[in-house]
């Protein structure tokens, strides 16, 4: 292979870690469009609990066969009427870390509010994060809404008033439904919803809210016409999760209202657009867990035993800007356990020991997870360290540099020298071209090919060490890439300070400073990774990988600024190890142009 062969590989190589970078950039995973917040009008509808006038056209639910007998808390007397009183006032039920707005219309949660997640960070007066999504409040169909293949019926279940009762959990309550013991949590709040319309028509509904900071809820539902339970009755879910903010609107990396199900074959995740027709679940096949899945946050729905779930798809509705399917879930068992909140490390640990499941599977670690979760645990550890999560990503990344400097330099140094051999043959390779110039024909260019190989042998030049030295680096990106895997799932970042004007380490930097600072020193390091030639086409290669400082500047300007850290401190150190190649390669070079004058 002659020098401009080995040139031109070199540069696809260089090439491919822009492909790596921008490749997200260029094409993002595919979101759903934002969902406008419900008219005036339902905005009261749902703090009221009276259904909107705009809230109709939800599509109906099909039949689950093969549901579970009737639980423990069957509803009292089917033809004995339970009504509440209509006109009744939400009710607001609330825990450690979390506040639930809970509605005797309907028997439904209006609101699930996560007092500790501000829904714009930094912006108190924004309000917080609520897991109740625009969409589903639009479709009159909040969590708790229950679902059954008769419209009629359904309507009839949504729009009766319940009798809401508010007390504690009792011991047989925990017991039935497998929830921690009083001395794991001393205090599990009950809001037991019950409705009978004395024709035949009950229901009664309960959820269960531990006062404690696991996240986790318990429902179980019974719902029965003439005396025998309807097994098609579920409780369901969304469509979508949360409300996007307008930072989230214009983040093309930000997502929500994704499925993630946990099957026997393993997880799967389903996006808006991309699924044909409603996915349904039954025996085997049911997933253990099936979640509504967002960036940061998740709800979690865990059957106690293996039950038919459903993914369901809600048509466009232009009324209300979706252009795309929405996603929801119903729950074909008569009980569940619930995650409702942050897919934080500690969070989905705590709730994987209590429930038995594999929940931290919500985190996608993406394809170099056995790298992206180990660099997570030793992140998460430096900032109980240091108290900073934008010093933790500066210490991880001078950990991760030092960690490659025996692999790396050595190979660069090799590389550099390489370069500089070459830029001294320069002369005598144009001119053996020139020799050879007008002579097109293959013999002639074997010739040339062979006294070009000689020229390299006599001169003590290997031409593939420029090849070989970049396979280090190569090796050097699953680590790159895992830690921008870390730096754009992990929710501890969502808000985090570092200094200045950043105040979010999840978000883009305001003011662009960092990602204009992060290209400067790309330039300046790719500056010092060049030799001094007078061949014009080198020349040019070298013009054309000036280019790259500036596409990733591009590509940085929206990205996270925790990422932007991260590939600033990188390219610090690398113009540091530069400073110390340039000089290891010359004096490499000064010694190997001197041993021939000692032998004379």
């Amino acid at each position: 292979m002659d020098r401009d062969g080995i040139v031109r590989l070199v540069v696809a190589m260089a090439l491919s870690v822009l492909v790596l970078v921008g490749w997200t950039w260029l094409f993002p995973p595919p979101k759903p469009k934002p969902r406008p917040e419900a008219p005036a009008a339902e905005e009261a509808a749902a703090e009221t609990g009276e259904p909107s006038a705009d809230a109709t056209g939800a599509a109906a639910a099909a039949t689950t066969p093969g549901a579970a007998s009737a639980g423990d808390a069957a509803p009292a007397g089917e033809w004995e009427k339970i009504e509440g009183e209509p006109g009744q006032e939400p009710v607001t039920l609330e825990t450690k870390v979390a506040r639930l707005k809970l509605s005797p219309r309907g028997g439904r949660v209006l609101t699930w509010k996560l007092p500790r997640y501000e829904l714009v960070p930094g912006q108190p007066d924004a309000g917080v994060v609520d897991l109740v999504s625009p969409a589903a409040r639009a479709l009159h169909r909040e969590p708790l809404t229950i679902e059954v293949d008769d419209p009629a019926l359904r309507e009839a279940l949504a729009s009766a008033w319940y009798v809401l009762e508010i007390d504690e959990a009792t011991p047989g309550d925990r017991e039935r439904l497998g929830m921690p013991g009083p001395d794991a949590v001393p205090r599990i709040l009950r809001a037991r919803f019950r409705y009978a319309d004395g024709k035949g028509l009950a229901a009664e509904k309960t959820l269960y809210l531990p006062d404690d900071e696991s996240y986790l809820a318990w429902v179980e539902w019974d719902v029965r016409l003439a005396g025998r339970p309807l097994p098609a009755a579920m409780v369901a879910f969304g469509p979508g999760i949360g409300q996007a903010t307008e930072a989230e609107q214009a983040n093309r990396y930000a997502y929500r209202g994704r499925v993630v199900a946990a099957l026997p074959g393993g997880i799967e995740r389903y996006r808006p657009g991309k699924v044909d027709g409603d996915v349904h679940w039954t025996g085997a096949t049911a997933p253990r867990w099936i979640a509504l899945d967002s960036q940061y946050f998740a709800i979690a729905l865990v059957p106690r035993e293996q039950a038919p779930l459903r993914l369901r798809l809600f048509p466009a509705d232009p009324a209300h800007g979706r252009d795309k399917p929405a996603l929801g879930i119903d729950a074909g068992a008569r009980s569940l356990a619930i995650l409702a909140g942050p897919k934080a490390g500690d969070v989905l640990e705590a709730a994987d020991r209590t429930l038995g499941v594999d929940l931290r599977s919500l985190v996608n670690w993406g394809f170099f997870g056995f790298l992206a979760h180990p660099l997570y645990l030793a992140l998460r550890w430096l900032y109980g360290v240091v108290g900073n999560w934008g010093w933790a990503i500066v210490i991880i990344t001078v950990i991760i540099r030092l960690l490659f400097f025996p692999l790396t330099h050595r190979s660069m140094v090799k590389m550099r020298k390489t370069q500089q051999d070459m830029a001294r043959l320069q002369p005598k390779i144009r001119k053996l071209k020139e020799k050879y110039r007008d002579k097109r024909d293959v013999e002639s260019r074997r010739k040339m090919n062979e006294e070009m190989m000689e020229l390299y042998r006599r001169e003590g030049v290997n031409p593939a060490a420029t090849l070989t030295s970049c396979l280090p680096m190569l090796l050097q990106l699953p680590v790159l890439y895992a830690m921008y895997t870390v730096l754009t799932v992990s929710i501890e970042l969502r808000g985090a300070p570092f200094f200045g004007w950043i105040r979010d380490l999840s978000a883009m930097d305001p003011y662009y400073v960092t990602p204009i600072v992060m290209g400067v020193t790309m330039l300046a390091q790719q500056l010092m990774t060049m030799t001094k030639t007078e061949d014009p086409q080198q020349k040019s290669q070298q013009r054309m990988m000036l280019f790259m400082p500036i596409m990733f500047t591009w590509f940085f300007l929206k990205l996270p600024s925790g990422l932007v850290v991260y590939w600033l401190t990188n390219n610090v150190l690398g113009i540091v190890q530069q400073v110390l190649i340039n000089r290891h390669a010359e004096a490499a070079v000064a010694a190997a142009g001197s041993a021939p004058a000692k032998k004379k």
